[in-house]
């Protein structure tokens, strides 16, 4: 009698499905990765800040790049409480002027006016002293111009307007709002929108918030200070442009980069269209910004020989780094730094064209190779003997997947999903296994059906039936036997 047929399987359990689906999971995490906007995936921010932050070459100190920082010692030198009055910073952007640089880039938002009571009520005796005709006689006359100079001096708000118009090249920050609020600047305005497709910028608001007017009237222009920070809390990306209106809103690196380098002004906003307006950042060195506290350039004469090496013909970052009093922006690697630096390292980026990519043709690039290596590892696993066979297989193709996305990421600077690939050489070597043992029970299932047709030999009765096997036991001499 034949065995009964061996039932077929289902469509889910066949070896071949179960192999596709595992390819098809890391093709399709690869085209997920793509289509929501490029590696780093969020199972692969770990990987990715450790490549960047320790095997890639971290920025080279810059020499043309300064930061001027309100530290602790500043706020001891002049103290103020924060935040200080417009009058010191008018007096500091004064000193600034005195060292000649090629752009002071001020990470600071003076958005609300200083209290006018004071001045107001000064104006109030000037008005006073004209209408009663006080000021025509010779002390009222000395003593309206004491007090108008008085005003003046204690009008912060227009000595700082005054002091950027004398220095001329300042880049003031803005903020864009993602909620309801602000406005969109006017014609005129130095801030200004750039030629950049704003529909597809990664970051986009409903308004932004400026500097007082006089103070926007007297920059050389104006960018926003906005930063875009993942989910935990690491800012991977710097957004050049921002959407507000319909419009491309540039960031204080590209509005600065734009007004220094006005002939590069298409190369320029090439880069800064990277990744959706926000490519990923290489990461400076600890010491690549040199850095120069507010006391010095305060407490130094304008013919300080160390103050002008320092200063004269640099493009100045003028930030907040005293303790407390500005806000930790965390890089891949832990690395903390102010938000000043971000600005001064981006705008470093951006006209070195060294920034990272992980959409377009990076992504594509990174669909393709990751189809190559399952692909390849379906096509060995075919002609390996052995399941160890398949797993070294696996091992090399993985080997030769991280060693392509690293010289990708070193060399061009593209960033490409390493989990997808992996995660389909385990599905697909995991799949392999499942069907190599299945495959093993049915041969081992198979040969003990084969044999087991044939009774054993110690089970066959030997010949004349039980009864002869009786007597021929009974006639059987035993060694010893006293009988025989």
């Amino acid at each position: 009698m034949s065995p009964p047929d061996r039932a077929p399987l289902p469509l889910l359990s066949s070896p071949a499905v179960l192999r596709g689906l595992g390819a098809g999971v890391g093709l399709l995490l690869a085209v997920g990765s793509a289509v929501m906007g490029g590696a780093p995936g969020l199972g692969e921010r770990a990987l990715y800040d450790f490549a960047v932050s320790r095997l890639l070459p971290p920025l080279p100190t810059t020499a043309d790049l300064v930061l001027v920082e309100v530290d602790d010692r500043a706020i001891a030198a002049l103290g103020e409480r924060w935040p200080l009055s417009r009058a010191t910073w008018a007096r500091a952007f004064q000193a600034l002027a005195a060292q000649r640089p090629s752009a002071v880039v001020v990470d600071i938002l003076f958005d609300q006016p200083e209290s006018r009571d004071a001045l107001d009520l000064g104006e109030d005796v000037l008005e006073r002293l004209h209408t009663s005709g006080l000021a025509q006689l010779p002390e009222g006359s000395k003593l309206v111009s004491e007090l108008e100079a008085r005003l003046h001096a204690q009008d912060g708000d227009a000595r700082l307007a005054e002091t950027f118009s004398g220095l001329g090249k300042v880049v003031l920050g803005s903020m864009a709002l993602t909620d309801e609020g602000g406005a969109v600047p006017g014609e005129g305005d130095t801030l200004a929108p750039v030629a950049l497709p704003a529909e597809g910028l990664r970051l986009k608001a409903k308004g932004l918030t400026t500097n007082l007017a006089p103070l926007r009237m007297t920059a050389w222009s104006s960018g926003t200070l906005n930063v875009l920070v993942d989910a935990d809390g690491v800012i991977r990306r710097y957004p050049y442009a921002v959407e507000v209106g319909g419009r491309a809103w540039p960031s204080l690196a590209l509005a600065t980069a734009l007004r220094l380098w006005p002939e590069r002004s298409e190369a320029l906003l090439r880069v800064a269209a990277t990744d959706d307006g926000a490519p990923l950042m290489r990461l400076p060195s600890p010491d690549w910004l040199p850095r120069v506290s507010l006391a010095d350039v305060l407490l130094a004469g304008p013919s300080s020989v160390g103050l002008d090496l320092a200063l004269r013909d640099k493009a100045v970052f003028v930030g907040v780094t005293a303790t407390g009093l500005h806000g930790q922006s965390t890089l891949p690697g832990q690395l903390a730094v102010p938000g000043v630096e971000i600005h001064a390292f981006a705008m470093d980026n951006l006209r070195s064209g060294r920034v990272l990519r992980s959409t377009g043709r990076a992504a594509l690039t990174g669909v393709v190779e990751t189809a190559v290596v399952l692909a390849l590892l379906l096509w060995r696993r075919g002609r390996a003997r052995t399941m160890g066979a398949v797993v070294g297989q696996a091992a090399l193709l993985l080997v030769a997947h991280t060693a392509f996305g690293g010289w990708l990421l070193a060399d061009i600077g593209w960033v490409v999903p390493l989990l997808p690939g992996v995660v389909g050489l385990a599905l697909v070597t995991l799949a392999e296994a499942v069907a190599r043992t299945e495959d093993l029970q049915r041969q081992r299932g198979a040969l003990k059906r084969l044999f087991g047709r044939f009774p054993s030999e110690a089970a066959v009765p030997p010949p004349g039936g039980p009864k002869a096997a009786e007597g021929e036991e009974s006639s059987r001499s035993v060694p010893g036997d006293s009988r025989r």
